[in-house]
């Protein structure tokens, strides 16, 4: 089905992502947690939740 080619190819893609991600090191791996955080933080200026700072 056209339906179970489409969500293999996310899968996929996905799988794909987590190999590259897995080859940084972890000060790359940080800093991308870190700039996800930042624009959490942008989006839900009234949470308590912070940024770690760096």
């Amino acid at each position: 089905m056209v339906m179970d080619k489409y969500i293999e190819s996310i899968f996929e893609k996905k799988r794909q992502r987590r190999r590259q991600l897995a080859k940084l090191p972890f000060e790359r791996k940080i800093e991308i947690i870190v700039k996800m955080q930042r624009a959490v933080a942008e989006i839900k200026k009234e949470s308590k939740y912070k940024p770690w700072p760096l």
